[in-house]
């Protein structure tokens, strides 16, 4: 049961193990049981029949009988037998050491007993347990729903998930020192200091300074949180659906599609201690509730989010972020002043507060409001207006309020119409690209800013003099290249000027064409050593390049699409957005109507490689099947090759050998146009697999040594075949050629930086050190695995690979040998490895075998 997911079959359904006092939480234990039925779980509590049997060895028996343990705690330490040292309640907490536990403490609690208090101190410190708080029955039962799904969704183990750390990991580095907000920064760090607070939101209308001051809170308190802090963006997601998918993107955490993103999100945050910072939610504020259950599921995880409205659900401490202070004893030393004062320094080295200008400063802030992009807009013109006259043009244009909406606050038009005060200072040329600028999402190179530029323009100079002004922000790329974004609230300006302009078709046209065309020339490169490197730069793209497959479906062309899905399925795959690709390849399957025979062949190849990657393999064999004769009928030899041997596979994992023959013969036809390349080595390694399934050891050899001959530089074909081979090998007894096959694996797996790959290899690394007596580091290493793991990060090898022979000893087994204080040790050792730690541990030399050791 350990080494695969759980099957819940009517008679083999999991047993949950509840205590709690009968008494004093009657109605709590009702609602745990009724939360267990509701999962098709089994609930044992003692109450639930009479035996004739003394009461300790008949719970004894229970939880020997019990996969999981629930414990429920108030104010009673419960009964002590006759006899007896400690209370049933206590001794059953121990017992089920072996088992997950989830614990749950009823608060307040003024009178409870100080030997619960002491166990229970000691059981949250020990921090091998799931541990919460609640208040009443209907919150706990919430809880314990929560909590059961997600342990459920997870590799069932007797070993608890652990944390992989890597502390500040995201979160981007403020680009200019905070002015002014120092009791802000103070109030918002004590409420992150605060265990209590599982949610602070900053709320304020667009430029009053929420980032910036969310970016300096987390700089303050990150050290606080041991697995440091991670960061999302959320300004280019406006469909609250997609908030879990966004989520996961932006903190690097892989989904399948098979399962919901909440479910990886809350594996992988679950045991962390982590500050999360996210940014710009208020277009997804209906999906609030879905952050709430995140961080219910998260105890150890503080969100730090800002928003122009509160998400409004439980725990959830909202700090309005007021516009700077105007007003001082001097003139120009308010923190409003200081901020223009600042930004024109930036803008102009030779910028000097004088007695001259003094007041036009201290006037320019305040008639800005204390609004931070407004006064950092107006710095910027000091380039080439003096404070009096960039204070005369805002008086002229800001005097237009009187006339402007009035139901629009006075900020956020104050804010607009500082905006648009800049563009008008712009050039005409100048204008046209910042028009241009709004067809981006996210970041862009200068590439694609030329490509959208106006024909016959160069665009240096616009977009020296955009930055100048402060309306783009050039931030750093992948390997350092710059790259160009606008704030949120610009870029919808923007926007509206490029649709205004009646350009919006065109640009988009041409936005589209340009990142199609990008896909397609780094695509040869996708699976080579370069690989990192190209994948870090489609992280940086994916919101455009989403924009240009949603441009291609709006205006039917489904071909273009495909184009842009096939250049990348590495990228969909390798880096978590299983889901999302699974998303728009039914788009394009929904438009087939549009395509070519071979077209539809790609695309039912490509969407079953997406739901074989995702656990789905009805669904993958439902689209591989008739991908097939297009693919044959098209000249797609190598890509009707993979599909067969495919679907033959799957075939004969559901025991249909007829079937699986009559494909393998088509295989066999196939062979001589599989060519040589990543589609020619995962055919023979899938042919490598159905022979080692069948005994066929020969053939198995052959096949295994042509996929690691022809998968050349592509590295996902290696990763499959350097596992197989070591499963080849294990089963044989060669363990040191094993070990070689998992450590080049492993090799390829850290230079790619899959976790979920990494994670496989060193779970069977540390099974092999169980047979060659290295135990202690056998655990380190299975921590260090455990520690990788979430319910969709190593997926995709499971859609290439068989499960993993277990050859030595299990968990039990090796806990038995250590002793329990040693093998907890080892455990806390691996789960604070950390990946590159964890890589040297299992390249490093091994001590010889015990005598003895198998």
């Amino acid at each position: 049961m350990s080494e695969q997911s759980v099957i819940l079959t009517p008679d083999q359904r999991l047993r949950v193990f509840v205590s709690s006092s009968m008494t004093e939480l009657a109605p709590e234990r009702q609602a745990v049981g009724a939360a267990v039925r509701r999962l098709r779980l089994v609930p044992v509590m003692f109450e639930q029949g009479a035996r004739p049997h003394p009461p300790r060895d008949l719970y004894r028996a229970y939880l020997e009988q019990s996969q999981i343990f629930i414990g429920v705690y108030g104010e009673s330490y419960g009964w002590i037998a006759p006899g007896a040292d400690r209370s049933g309640l206590a001794d059953e907490l121990d017992l089920a050491r072996p088992l997950p536990r989830l614990i749950y403490v009823k608060e307040p609690a003024p009178r409870r007993d100080p030997r619960l208090e002491s166990l229970l101190e000691a059981v949250r410190c020990a921090g091998d347990v799931s541990y919460r708080r609640f208040s009443d029955a209907p919150e706990l039962r919430s809880q314990v729903e929560e909590d059961l799904a997600v342990l459920l969704s997870e590799r069932f183990s007797p070993t608890p998930p652990v944390a992989w750390a890597e502390p500040g990991g995201g979160v981007p580095a403020a680009l200019n020192p905070l002015v002014g907000r120092a009791d802000d920064l103070a109030a918002v760090d004590a409420m992150l200091a605060d265990d209590h607070v599982p949610l602070v939101t900053l709320i304020g209308p667009g430029g009053i300074g929420k980032t910036r001051l969310a970016l300096a809170a987390t700089e303050r308190a990150v050290d606080r949180f041991p697995d440091g802090a991670r960061y999302v963006d959320l300004s280019a997601v406006s469909d609250p659906e997609l908030l879990g998918e966004a989520l996961a993107r932006g903190m690097g955490v892989r989904t399948s599609g098979s399962v919901p993103p909440a479910a990886d999100i809350a594996s992988w945050l679950r045991y962390k201690r982590l500050l999360l910072v996210v940014d710009n939610f208020e277009q997804l504020t209906d999906a609030a509730p879905r952050v709430a259950e995140i961080l219910r599921a998260a105890p150890g995880v503080t969100a730090l989010v800002t928003s122009r409205a509160p998400l409004r659900v439980a725990g959830e401490w909202v700090y309005a972020v007021p516009p700077l202070p105007t007003t001082a004893a001097d003139p120009a030393t308010s923190p409003a002043a200081q901020l223009f004062l600042q930004r024109a320094r930036a803008a102009s080295a030779s910028f000097a507060l004088t007695p001259d200008n003094a007041a036009a400063v201290d006037e320019i802030a305040r008639r800005l409001d204390g609004l931070p992009l407004a006064i950092e807009l107006a710095a910027a013109r000091t380039v080439l207006l003096s404070p009096a006259a960039i204070l005369d043009r805002l008086s002229d244009r800001l005097g237009l309020l009187t006339s402007g909406a009035r139901d629009m606050p006075d900020r956020h038009r104050t804010l607009r119409d500082t905006i648009a005060w800049s563009y008008n200072l712009l050039g005409a040329d100048e204008r046209g690209l910042f028009n241009r600028f709004g067809v981006f999402a996210g970041t862009c190179d200068f590439a694609a800013v030329e490509a959208v530029a106006e024909p016959h323009r160069d665009p240096f100079a616009g977009v020296e003099s955009l930055v100048e002004s402060s309306l783009l922000v050039q931030r750093a790329g992948p390997d350092g290249e710059p790259r160009f974004t606008m704030l949120d609230t610009i870029r919808a300006f923007a926007r509206e000027k490029l649709r205004d302009s009646g350009n919006w078709a065109a640009v988009s046209a041409t936005h589209a064409e340009h990142y199609l065309q990008m896909t397609k020339d780094i695509a040869p490169e996708l699976n080579t050593s370069a690989a990192p490197r190209l994948l870090r730069r489609l992280e940086f793209e994916h919101d455009n390049v989403v924009a240009a497959m949603e441009w291609f479906h709006a205006h039917d062309d489904p071909a273009a699409a495909l184009e842009i899905m096939w250049a990348t399925w590495v990228f969909w795959w390798r880096t978590g957005h299983v889901e999302q690709g699974n998303r728009y390849m039914s788009q394009i399957l929904a438009r087939a109507d549009l395509l070519d025979d071979g077209q539809i062949g790609m695309a039912l190849m490509l969407a079953g490689g997406v739901a074989l990657v995702s656990g789905q393999s009805d669904r993958a064999e439902s689209m591989l099947e008739p991908a097939l004769p297009r693919l044959r009928a098209s000249g797609h030899g190598p890509l009707a090759a993979l599909a067969a041997v495919t679907v033959a596979q799957l075939a004969l994992e559901r025991g249909e050998q007829d079937r699986a023959d009559r494909y393998l013969r088509e295989c066999h036809k196939l062979a001589p146009r599989a060519g040589s390349g990543w589609e020619a080595s995962l055919f023979h390694s899938r042919l490598a697999l159905i022979a080692m399934r069948q005994g066929r050891l020969d053939d198995a050899h052959d096949n295994l040594r042509a996929a690691l001959d022809k998968s050349g530089t592509d590295q996902l074909a290696m990763v499959v075949a350097e596992y197989l081979f070591a499963i080849y090998a294990v089963t044989q007894g060669r363990i040191d050629e094993t070990r070689q096959h998992l450590l080049n694996g492993l090799s390829v797996t850290t230079a790619a930086g899959d976790e979920g790959g990494l994670g496989t290899f060193l779970a069977a690394i540390a099974d092999l050190d169980t047979r060659t007596g290295d135990l202690e580091r056998a655990v380190r290493l299975a921590a260090a695995a455990q520690a990788l793991h979430t319910p969709s990060n190593e997926m995709w090898m499971r859609g290439f690979v068989s499960p993993w022979p277990t050859t030595g000893l299990d968990a039990a087994a090796v806990r038995a040998q250590l002793g329990a204080d040693t093998y907890g040790t080892a455990w806390r050792a691996g789960e604070r490895l950390g990946t590159q730690e964890a890589v040297r541990e299992a390249i490093s030399e091994r001590p010889p075998p015990e005598e003895g050791a198998t």
